[in-house]
């Protein structure tokens, strides 16, 4: 008889987990994640240290500059190589455990690499239109088609703007200089230039019809210009000036006259320095006048911003008043409800004294100014733009204590100036260095500020509210040295 075969046991281990101990595991998890979320957003709330900072900088700056390195070619070699030597500095100071010139070093270092980065992408900042009223089109090179413009449209060369009888329109150049298009204009612009290397800078524009005024900042380096072409004559500031032009394409006449620094006016082979307070008329291509203006005046009141608390503004008359000019016969005086003027409520020019009263004006913002006419019936420039509101005092709310909302949709650095897009409750005041920047009424604002020094600056942006609450906001930026 054969040996039997044993089969192996089999074993069955049976546990049983309640109800209750599955609830408890789901509970200690949640509980470890919660403490795990406050553990890592109590280590980003902490400030972090002057050390933290560099090193976070300095990281920032070596990922830029090996993407500046892989995107570059030939022309970018001069501003690599700064951008690497730079970099090296920020190593250096870091080390030495200077970390404040290790962080500021390594910020300069990331502004050489990004203009690299914005160069071999096409993005760089050029020009932008940064503030439209009313109708305004514009049609893009070797396009055919007028299409409406919006806020913060990027222009590139070829680009022309036209504005209706009823619609203005700013651009901001990365030169700085702010152009305002009239009413009933065409403008394009011809060539945007920037060398990254020698930091000239050059922007042409052709003024078909209609006007521009132009503001030119400072600081720009020799060889730098902004100039406005018409058919016949040409404007060209080279330094910090503020000047206007102005072209009759059926009489073919060219109006150019300078509020402040100078202007080269070239027309039939000629060339001519306008300057201050100096207009030129060319007709065809010849010289057709050349005077003296008077200076606008002095706006005295209301203080620009102000607001007028009436209990029924309808009912109430508010005065405005400006400094007498000598030599001047009578005033005009222009009412818009916004800043760029592109419809005006008032528009009379035959003031003979120096104050008006203006009755029955309704709730919201009124901006004004004034020009100056001489018994030869030449006009000024006109004075600074000032704002005030009226408002109703039984609707102010004093009980709120809400500070005003304030978001900075566009933080943008070009040489020695930021440009700065934003929003805030409407009705605010808002302060941008201490400079009091223009709030639109849906809250929007755009502010173009000069930074104070080379390497890093501070900006500190407030905005109050009607019931005096503050919000304070302070960004950090990098100027290059020229």
């Amino acid at each position: 008889m054969g040996q039997a075969s044993h089969k192996p046991p089999i074993l069955l281990d049976w546990a049983t987990i309640s109800y209750r101990s599955i609830m408890r595991g789901v509970v200690y998890l949640v509980l470890l994640l919660a403490l795990g979320g406050v553990f890592f957003y109590l280590r980003a709330a902490r400030r972090a240290t002057p050390e933290e900072l560099a090193l976070q900088e300095i990281n920032r700056a070596e990922r830029m500059y090996r993407e500046a390195q892989a995107g570059s070619d030939a022309s970018f070699a001069r501003v690599i190589e700064s951008a690497g030597k730079i970099l090296d500095s920020a190593r250096l100071s870091y080390e030495r455990k200077d970390f404040a010139e290790a962080r500021a070093a390594a910020q300069q270092s990331q502004s050489f690499s990004q203009k690299i980065l914005e160069g071999s992408a096409g993005e760089s900042f050029t020009a932008k239109i940064y503030k439209y009223e009313g109708d305004v089109k514009i049609k893009r090179s070797r396009q055919f088609v007028w299409d409406d413009v919006s806020a913060n449209t990027a222009l590139r060369v070829g680009d022309q703007i036209k504005t209706a009888s009823k619609g203005s329109a700013q651009i901001i150049y990365f030169d700085g200089t702010i152009t305002t298009i009239n009413p009933g204009s065409l403008l394009e612009i011809r060539e945007l230039f920037e060398d990254p290397t020698t930091k000239v800078r050059k922007v042409r524009e052709k003024l078909n019809w209609g006007g521009v005024s132009a503001s030119m900042p400072g600081a720009n380096v020799a060889g730098s210009f902004h100039e406005v072409a018409t058919e016949s004559t040409t404007a060209r500031a080279v330094s910090r000036s503020q000047f206007q032009v102005a072209y009759d394409a059926e009489t073919r006449r060219t109006r150019t006259e300078v509020q402040s620094g100078s202007t080269e006016v070239q027309a039939g082979g000629r060339t001519v320095t306008l300057k201050p307070l100096e207009r030129m008329e060319v007709t065809g291509e010849q010289v057709t006048s050349r005077v003296k203006l008077l200076p606008a005046p002095d706006l005295l009141d209301p203080t620009d911003q102000r607001v007028f608390l009436h209990e029924d503004p309808g009912t109430e008359s508010t005065t405005l008043r400006w400094a007498r000019v000598a030599g001047g016969e009578r005033y005009r005086l222009q009412i818009a409800r916004t800043a760029l003027f592109g419809e005006l409520l008032l528009d009379k020019s035959d003031i003979r004294s120096t104050s008006v009263q203006i009755p029955g004006l309704q709730e919201g913002n009124y901006y004004w100014k004034v020009s100056v006419i001489d018994s030869g019936k030449v006009e000024s420039p006109f004075s600074e733009i000032r704002k005030f509101k009226v408002a109703s005092a039984r609707e102010r709310r004093t009980e709120d204590s809400s500070p005003p909302p304030l978001d900075v949709v566009d933080f943008l650095p070009s040489g020695h100036l930021v440009i700065i897009n934003g929003r805030t409750e409407p009705g605010a005041v808002l302060l941008v260095d201490g400079q009091k920047v223009d709030v639109y009424d849906d809250g929007a604002f755009t502010a173009v500020v000069r930074m104070k020094r080379d390497g890093p600056n501070e900006v500190q942006i407030v905005a109050q509210d009607g019931a005096g609450n503050t919000t304070r906001m302070r960004r950090s930026v990098y100027v290059e040295s020229y």
